[in-house]
């Protein structure tokens, strides 16, 4: 299979690019923006594995991406990049601006790709999208995560969207919701992350290659799941 993955270079995406290129019959692609280095020596590990430079806050950078598309078959599509930080301002202190620029560098690029890979998949009846949200959008966010928040709220409606109208071609589409993962997207002080162990079941934080090890048995799943969502937090928050 074909798999595409967004935001490949570190964090999450990368446990996901590792997990997904261990089976040597698949084809990865992911892009990468700031992390050049790390992405092309990820790459450089595997055979079956291409890094693309794609800025999300660029729409030329973006609509390069979708027409670069025509000729890929892609299989499945992992849209996991998020650009900017998950914890912001108080939503009183944030300016209305950010919610657009949000909207802008983070939703339209996810419709923009997902449409151009839905098009190969429905003329071959097959795909998967998997959509990486957070566990933020279950009961209440954190103080701070209104706009991140909000743009992976729209992307999670947007997936229900997808499931309904895409499973008469055999497309699935579903969503995964992880608890907060020690990475360099979200960044927290030592006393922070002390406390969050405190409290949390397993007395341990959530990490990638276990998000990463749940997409990648979503690839694996019949095409009879879908429009699903999978919190992934060790049951803190309940859908």
């Amino acid at each position: 299979m074909n798999i595409l993955i967004t935001g490949g270079s570190t964090g999450l995406g990368k446990a996901l690019v590792e997990t997904c290129a261990a089976n040597a019959d698949d084809q990865v692609i992911f892009t990468y923006c700031r992390h050049e280095d790390e992405a092309q020596a990820l790459a450089a590990r595997f055979q079956n594995v291409r890094a693309v430079m794609v800025d999300f806050c660029d729409p030329q950078s973006v609509a390069q991406l979708v027409q670069s598309l025509e000729s890929e078959a892609v299989d499945i599509l992992i849209n996991n990049a998020y650009a900017g930080q998950a914890q912001g301002l108080h939503f009183y202190k944030t300016e209305p601006e950010a919610f657009l620029t949000a909207f802008q560098q983070n939703v339209m690029p996810v419709i923009s790709l997902t449409q151009a890979c839905l098009k190969g998949m429905r003329k071959r009846k097959f795909g998967k999208i998997i959509n990486i949200i957070t566990s933020s959008v279950i009961d209440v966010p954190p103080t701070g995560y209104a706009v991140y928040a909000a743009t992976k709220a729209y992307i999670r409606q947007l997936s229900k969207s997808w499931s309904k109208e895409m499973a008469r071609f055999n497309i699935t589409s579903n969503c995964i919701l992880p608890d907060y993962m020690q990475t360099t997207f979200e960044p927290m002080e030592d006393f922070q992350l002390e406390q969050m162990r405190n409290v949390h079941p397993l007395k341990e934080l959530l990490k990638p290659e276990e998000v990463a090890e749940v997409v990648y048995r979503m690839i694996q799943m019949t095409q009879q799941v879908n429009g699903v969502e999978i919190p992934i937090n060790a049951g803190q928050h309940m859908i």
